[in-house]
């Protein structure tokens, strides 16, 4: 029976970067996955600037990066867009099927033992150690237990259990996406993204909470709508002829119709893929005797925008460095794990709580927070960043509330009065 340090389950890019900063720690770690990588992964593939925090991440650029995006384009349900341009990269692109397997070749270089093609079966924390048992018969002891298995994670489930919380995310906490990724060209790409890489997303499409996107890559889109699984089921309630595959499907007539997809290209159901994303703010604890949980299992995901890899990699590397004040201690229980629940809450558990108002407001006055932003080069910046995930909470609590209802009031409000409506610029592409 082998013996690590750490055994992480689940290697996609939380648990990839935890057994990156804990292999060049020096422990011995075992990086469990039930897929055999490269695999692809349903996401948008983009990354929030916070993702610079990372040397490895921005000294390896060239081993995954497909673009850097200096405009956004943010559209209502009416569609009035906001067009955001940047001097620097305020969003970077990659394809998860390059990035992920990366992210585990890292680990790998720095000492992580990769175990693939395997999934773990149960596990069990004993006073001196954790048994896992994988689904191939073998057993692996270790001091520590990390869970990075996704949205349905086991040690996850375990801590929940313990912890008297619910056993699964509410479906309002649980927003479902869909994707699919194309290669249009590079000549298209130049010619209607142009050289800034040009990431939009429409708010509220069809009127449904949510949002449809458009990521440009190298010469390659990304199209994909995510809304949340508690809207998708009373819609299929009240229609159950409606779809959301449909769904994704008009939006691409929609970008079609807009100039932003070419016309000449046929998408059909099969090219789409779907996963589900916890947006619930993150679980009320996250730990326990030698275990813990990052990334999706945690649901450390932006309420907002639904990004999750800058706080899967924060995540993977918070609780590696805990880990390594906790061995010198050689002390796992509940108490001492709290270090690393208290590393994540302290650092961005308040982004969490404010980026789930932002989502709120979002939904029920969007055509009054475009409409602002639009005519609002400071507000303009401010929310773009705020809907990519690269505004703090503390810019976002001192201002987010001010803003909306300064911008409701002297575009919507007394417009209404004085019958003087001001004229949003035109977006071109």
């Amino acid at each position: 029976m082998s013996h690590y340090d750490v055994l992480v389950e689940g290697a996609g890019p939380a648990g990839a970067t935890a057994a990156y900063y804990l292999a060049m720690q020096g422990k011995k770690v075992a990086l469990v996955d039930r897929a055999k990588f490269p695999r692809e992964k349903a996401c948008g593939g983009g990354l929030c600037v916070h993702i610079e925090e990372f040397d490895h991440i921005i000294s390896n650029w060239d081993d995954f990066l497909e673009s850097k995006c200096l405009r956004g384009i943010v559209y209502g349900p009416d569609f009035m867009p906001v067009d955001y341009v940047s001097e620097k990269p305020f969003f970077y692109n990659i394809r998860r099927l390059k990035f992920d397997n990366t992210l585990v070749e890292y680990a790998v270089e720095k000492g992580a033992t990769l175990i693939e093609g395997v999934a773990v079966k149960d596990f069990e924390v004993h006073p001196d150690k954790v048994v896992t048992k994988l689904r191939n018969g073998e057993e692996i002891t270790s001091d520590v237990i990390i869970g990075a298995g996704g949205s349905f994670d086991l040690v996850s489930r375990r801590i929940r259990e313990i912890e008297n919380m619910p056993m699964k995310w509410r479906d309002e906490d649980i927003a479902t996406a869909l994707y699919f990724e194309i290669d249009v060209g590079r000549e298209y790409m130049d010619s209607v993204y142009g050289e800034e890489r040009i990431s939009m997303a429409h708010i509220k499409y069809q009127n449904l909470d949510g949002y449809g996107w458009s990521f440009s890559k190298d010469t390659v889109l990304n199209v994909g709508i995510g809304c949340p699984r508690s809207i998708i089921k009373k819609i299929k309630k009240d229609n159950p002829k409606w779809d959301e595959r449909q769904y994704l499907l008009d939006y691409v007539e929609t970008l079609k119709e807009q100039g932003w997809f070419p016309k000449e290209i046929q998408v059909d159901r099969k090219m789409i893929a779907g996963s589900n994303i916890p947006v619930g703010m993150g679980m009320k604890c996250t730990v326990g005797d030698r275990m813990l949980v990052i990334g999706d299992a945690g649901g450390f995901v932006s309420p907002l925008s639904g990004e999750g890899l800058y706080y899967a990699l924060d995540s993977g590397r918070l609780a590696a460095e805990s880990l390594d004040t906790l061995f010198k201690e050689r002390n796992f229980d509940k108490q001492s794990m709290m270090l690393y629940h208290n590393a994540w809450s302290d650092k961005w558990g308040d982004d969490l709580e404010w980026l789930k108002v932002g989502w709120h407001l979002l939904m029920v006055m969007p055509n009054s927070l475009i409409k602002y932003a639009a005519l609002d080069e400071e507000t303009k910046e401010f929310f773009t960043h705020m809907f990519v995930g690269s505004m703090p909470a503390s810019k976002i609590k001192n201002k987010v509330l001010a803003l909306i209802a300064k911008g409701a009031l002297k575009h919507d409000f007394l417009s209404h009065i004085t019958g003087q409506h001001e004229k949003v610029p035109p977006v071109t592409n």
